[in-house]
């Protein structure tokens, strides 16, 4: 046993000075491939959804026009039941479609026409923000985000001075039972002068793109409840697949 440690110490020394660099670029280029493999197969739904947006563009712009009809933004010429979903959202058409009538839906509803985008907001309790429970705050919204967008506690609802604030998933782990993993992936799309709609309550508003920018996940400005004004701001992580960062749209709701 020895014999063979003092053997390849000899041969580890013999290896010159080049050869110990290329091992060495060798390993952090295997390392680094592995990364991005693992990377892009946990976060493959989201960018999925990105790449399809690019290459499939008039699929998108069919799902555009018709939230765009459903929401009463455009005058209906080709009338459908049922709003038609991206390619691969089959598995979650029960989620994300909702009969295109006069009636409103009768959840509380965030439909974004340009990302092709109708979704349920889920509204949580106030005890732990109140309580200023951190911990279990953290636990509850990541419960709800299962079920669609959430509606951060504390904020204001559409209609009230203040800011209404959503926050989704970019993309989220494959394992985990939500079916909303991946809403927000296309969110960095949306640019000042879009139009979104909330459905709150049965009533419908609508909401302009002023502001997008990216910010410190420990900023909690965004969080800001402004006196004077009617705004809404949509939150996800961001680059996509990451928590590095967090892409912030706000908009202004506009009066009927």
């Amino acid at each position: 046993m020895q014999i063979s440690e003092s053997t390849n110490n000899r041969n580890y020394e013999k290896i010159s000075l080049s050869e110990r660099i290329w091992l060495f670029v060798r390993f952090i280029v295997v390392t680094g491939m592995i990364f991005c493999l693992s990377f892009f197969v946990i976060n493959f739904n989201a960018y999925k959804q990105i790449i399809t947006s690019v290459l499939n563009p008039e699929a998108q712009a069919k799902a555009e026009e018709v939230l765009e009809v459903a929401t009463g933004n455009k005058t209906n010429t080709n009338p459908v039941d049922l709003l038609p979903v991206l390619p691969d959202k089959k598995e979650m058409r029960k989620q994300f479609t909702w009969i295109d009538s006069p009636i409103a839906p009768t959840d509380n509803r965030l439909i974004i026409p340009k990302l092709g985008l109708s979704v349920p907001i889920v509204t949580m309790g106030t005890e732990f923000i109140e309580g200023e429970n951190w911990t279990e705050l953290e636990k509850q919204i990541q419960d709800s985000l299962k079920n669609g967008v959430v509606h951060y506690p504390g904020t204001s609802a559409p209609g009230q001075f203040g800011n209404f604030f959503l926050t989704g998933h970019s993309s989220y782990y494959p394992w985990d039972p939500g079916k909303f993993k991946d809403v927000f992936a296309l969110l960095g799309q949306l640019n000042v002068g879009d139009h979104f709609f909330v459905y709150y309550h049965q009533k419908k508003f609508t909401y302009e793109v002023f502001e997008k920018k990216e910010v410190q996940p420990t900023n909690v400005t965004v969080l800001k409840q402004p006196a004077d004004e009617n705004i809404s701001t949509l939150m996800t992580c961001t680059p996509v697949g990451t928590t590095l960062r967090r892409l912030i749209v706000h908009a202004r709701e506009l009066k009927s």
